[in-house]
């Protein structure tokens, strides 16, 4: 709150030879700070077919946004290590589609709800001299923001293998404690090493859509609906990984390093190194080794009811009595991993999309009646 301001904190200092506490400037005030502001474009065209049992929405739509916030590093000899400036410039455009329609109508009713939304994210600009912003979460640089990307893109090593024998080993780049058995990482820049400069783009949390469903259905006194939500195409980084796949005998392991390296003879699936693998090399690297596919369809709330017919209710007096069950987070079909495909452990645009032990989401089943007087 309130960036453009310089706040006063407190902090120790000596007085003759006396340990007080004084005030001084905690952080640096900029009085040039705005808001971020945002230009917009907008169409849509409204459909309604047969009678409006079926309505259909589709939207596009094109934002731009500039002069973005960011805490950005300054020099230290101003005694401070970042302030807020308004720098940069980001596009999202896209499209929304949705779609309402009545599909039996009388005794027996079914009526369906679909959404469907495409967006597409990038940085336009990024300060002065367009420099990518590198973010931190967990452990050490974990994503990327760059022009013409998409904002908190994922950042590391690309995984192209692993050295299968020692053969294999003599004959790439790689880390002076590689063994056969670890994994093999792309010399991005040629130089014939394996280092920090070979770190690059791969992928982004960024889905291709989100969309979503909802039927509701009713007969007599009874009644019921389902609610289903999910996304495509968006990437996780699976940090939890760390941990669940290496073998190093602290923590239980996915079932995935059951095809691990084991021998020269049987390399297993070619992605899993070998046994106890972070004592080598560099497998504890950011890779995309733990990057994976977040897709995933959710049974998001469903729920069944039915309500006394009026000639029970007329004997007890009552205006409305209804019965019901519910559901929520039912189920998720996911190829994803780790608990929750819909996850992100850090705050903020710049890291979004990382998951490192993130806690899963509850089922919950719920049952009640609700009563009318």
């Amino acid at each position: 709150y309130y960036p453009y301001l310089g706040n006063v904190g407190t902090t120790n200092y000596n007085f003759n030879n006396n340990l007080v506490t004084g005030l001084a400037i905690s952080s640096l005030s900029n009085s040039a700070l705005k808001w971020e502001r945002n230009q917009q474009l907008d169409a849509g065209v409204d459909i309604g077919l047969l009678q409006n049992r079926i309505s259909i929405s589709v939207d596009y739509y094109d934002r731009i946004t500039k002069d973005l916030l960011l805490s950005v590093n300054v020099p230290t000899l101003t005694g401070f290590g970042s302030a807020f400036k308004n720098i940069g410039r980001m596009s999202n455009k896209g499209f929304e589609f949705g779609v309402n329609s009545y599909n039996l109508t009388g005794a027996f009713t079914w009526n369906t709800g679909i959404n469907l939304s495409f967006n597409r994210n990038k940085v336009l600009a990024l300060g002065p001299t367009g420099d990518p912003i590198l973010s931190s979460s967990g452990v050490g640089e974990t994503n990327i923001t760059m022009i013409g990307q998409p904002i908190g893109s994922f950042y590391g090593y690309k995984q192209v293998g692993i050295f299968l024998d020692d053969a294999d080993l003599h004959t790439n780049p790689h880390d002076k404690t590689t063994k056969p058995g670890d994994v093999k990482y792309e010399d991005v820049n040629k130089d014939g090493k394996i280092d920090a400069t070979d770190r690059t783009l791969i992928g982004n949390n960024q889905p291709d859509f989100i969309y979503s469903m909802n039927n509701t259905f009713s007969y007599k006194n009874i009644d019921l609906s389902i609610s289903l939500q999910g996304t495509q195409g968006g990437k996780i980084l699976n940090l939890s990984r760390r941990f669940f796949d290496n073998l190093e005998g602290s923590a239980n392991n996915l079932a995935i390093v059951m095809d691990r390296w084991h021998s020269p003879s049987d390399p297993g699936n070619g992605t899993e190194p070998r046994a106890n693998a972070r004592t080598t090399g560099n497998n504890s690297a950011i890779s995309s080794r733990w990057v994976e596919d977040g897709s995933y369809l959710r049974i998001q709330k469903s729920s069944i009811g039915y309500k006394l017919p009026k000639s029970v209710l007329n004997r007890i007096k009552l205006q409305q009595v209804r019965i019901y069950a519910s559901a929520q987070n039912l189920y998720t079909w996911t190829n994803y991993l780790n608990f929750n495909p819909e996850v992100s452990n850090y705050e903020g645009p710049l890291t979004g999309g990382v998951d490192y032990g993130s806690y899963p989401l509850a089922k919950t089943v719920t049952f009640g009646i609700n009563v009318g007087f």
